[in-house]
């Protein structure tokens, strides 16, 4: 074979090969952009609940008849 011929047919196999190497690489990449908006969105879920629990405790308190006396008093 000549050489010319065989630099060719390398070329080309190491072209193909780089091709498909960034294809899985761009893939990789999207999945893990993906992984990390699922992350921060359990961590948005987590800390709405958290709020939303708290504001369920402060209705509790004011909401509750003593709080009422309470701030009856002091208006006093």
């Amino acid at each position: 074979m000549d050489l010319p011929l065989i630099i060719l047919i390398i070329s080309i196999v190491a072209i193909a090969t780089a091709g498909e190497a960034f294809k899985h690489y761009l893939k990789s990449r999207k999945i893990t952009s993906s992984e990390i908006m699922n992350n921060e969105l359990e961590l948005l879920r987590k800390q709405n609940k958290h709020l939303e629990q708290r504001v369920s405790v402060l209705e509790k308190i004011v909401t509750d008849s003593s709080y009422d006396l309470k701030s009856k008093i002091n208006a006093l």
